[in-house]
């Protein structure tokens, strides 16, 4: 009975042996074979993913971590080279941008100083294109650098009680001159009690004055502007609006893109720097709010923009 039991001891020994030496040559062909999938994806095939075949839990869960990682690392690539290509196209705009101011203030400065027979009003003609163009390339300057801070700022903006009501009639006032000139009433639809915001000053007149400016480039010839507030239960809306030639839908995914002008960029007229949407879309979204824009071509463009209802007590409400 004993020599029975001894062999069968030496059999259950052996066996087990066999079923652990079989399972450590299994999970180490499977380490092998995650080690030579994670070294492809180290040389850039990083579509792959990890596959290992078995029923233990503990191995399933850490394939699934480490596709969730590789998974990660794809989209952080992706963007890496979506970056890359914008950074590119930003600077090749950027650099065309400068370059024809630049180019027209030198070639004015090269002929005042060669030709000696130009009249004194040609050369008042020239000093005064040369100050345009000078101004025109450090409003460039002035809102890429605007634009640059505000993307890689962090630092959320100081909000306030603010009375949305006033900062669009100290807007419309600032352009009071540009609306005579071109013959606009500007259409308005807003309470006449206040209406308090959640906000920033100084960034709310910097949204409102963009987008009239905006709305006055490319709207104009539509003969009206208007600003209409609409109040909801939690949220202000601001639209924006002009019936002038419209955004097309080959254009609307890119209006707020960084230096992107539109088919308005080949009228030298209506041409703008393409920075002002990109600011008002950040200092919209640094203020927690959302900015959208519907158009219909020769119809009528909005861009409507919403901030947080202020709900604190009524004193010490107006900023300036």
């Amino acid at each position: 009975m004993s020599a029975y039991l001894h062999l069968l001891i030496t059999f259950l020994l052996f066996f087990v042996c066999t079923l652990l030496l079989f399972r450590h040559w299994q999970i180490n062909r499977q380490v092998a074979k995650v080690s030579a999938r994670l070294e492809e994806i180290r040389q850039g095939d990083i579509n792959q993913r990890i596959r290992i075949p078995t029923t233990r839990k503990s191995m399933n869960q850490l394939g699934a971590s480490i596709n969730r990682l590789i998974g990660d690392f794809q989209q952080n690539i992706e963007k890496l080279h979506l970056l890359e290509s914008e950074r590119k196209k930003m600077i090749a705009h950027l650099s065309h941008d400068l370059r024809t101011p630049l180019t027209a203030i030198l070639g004015y400065v090269e002929m005042m100083q060669h030709d000696q027979t130009l009249a004194e009003a040609t050369r008042e003609k020239y000093l005064q294109i040369i100050s345009a163009k000078g101004m025109k390339l450090e409003t460039l300057i002035s809102h890429f650098f605007e634009l640059a801070k505000l993307e890689t700022d962090d630092t959320p903006l100081p909000l306030a009680k603010v009375d949305m009501i006033d900062k669009i009639q100290e807007a419309l006032l600032s352009f009071y001159h540009s609306f005579q000139r071109l013959q606009i009433t500007p259409q308005l639809h807003y309470p006449e009690h206040p209406v308090f915001v959640l906000g920033h000053a100084q960034s709310m007149e910097r949204i409102l004055n963009n987008l009239l400016s905006n709305s006055l480039r490319y709207g104009a010839s539509g003969g009206v502007i208007g600003v209409h507030v609409r109040e909801e239960k939690d949220t202000v809306w601001v639209d924006v609006w002009d019936q002038g030639r419209g955004i097309s839908e080959e254009e609307m995914p890119h209006i707020f893109e960084r230096l992107y002008t539109g088919q308005a960029a080949r009228n030298a007229t209506q041409q703008g720097n393409g920075l002002g949407l990109p600011i008002v879309k950040k200092l919209v979204e640094k203020q927690n709010g959302t900015i959208v824009v519907t158009s219909v071509k020769n119809e009528k463009t909005t861009f409507s923009f919403s901030l947080s209802k202020s709900n604190e007590p009524s004193e010490n409400v107006r900023e300036t």
